[in-house]
């Protein structure tokens, strides 16, 4: 991200600091420092909580598939965000004990590594 961030600061010089990237040593810092104050937000709390999907997951009016892993270190499904989901019947909602945030791998079982993939597929297959 700082590296794109760099970029966009050799494109557009009077748009994009890179002196920003000071201090910057965490994600949260990044979003509390950059996301925050290009995408018109107070802060990272301030970003977090206003671009949360938690906020519109009720009122899904098509059909969506949500792939969750309960260990993601980033994304936290709060009790009544389940609820919306769970009430929502466009929704259809997988969850997993482990994939972490961006790594549903198959086990190694000659599968092909693509089960995420896979459980997409079949989804979009219904529709």
């Amino acid at each position: 991200m700082r590296r794109r961030l760099r970029s966009k600061a050799r494109l557009f010089p009077k748009v994009f600091e890179t002196s920003r990237l000071r201090g910057v040593t965490t994600l949260r810092k990044f979003d509390d420092k950059i996301t925050a104050h290009y995408c018109g937000f107070t802060g990272a709390v301030d970003y977090y909580s206003r671009a949360a999907a938690a906020n519109v997951v009720d009122r899904i009016a098509v059909p969506a598939f949500i792939l969750h892993a309960a260990n993601d270190p980033f994304i936290r499904i709060l009790p009544e965000t389940r609820k919306k989901i769970l009430a929502n019947p466009n929704i259809t909602f997988l969850e997993t004990e482990d994939g972490g945030h961006c790594s549903f791998l198959a086990q190694p079982d000659g599968d092909d590594g693509r089960w995420a993939e896979s459980q997409i597929v079949e989804f979009l297959r219904k529709y």
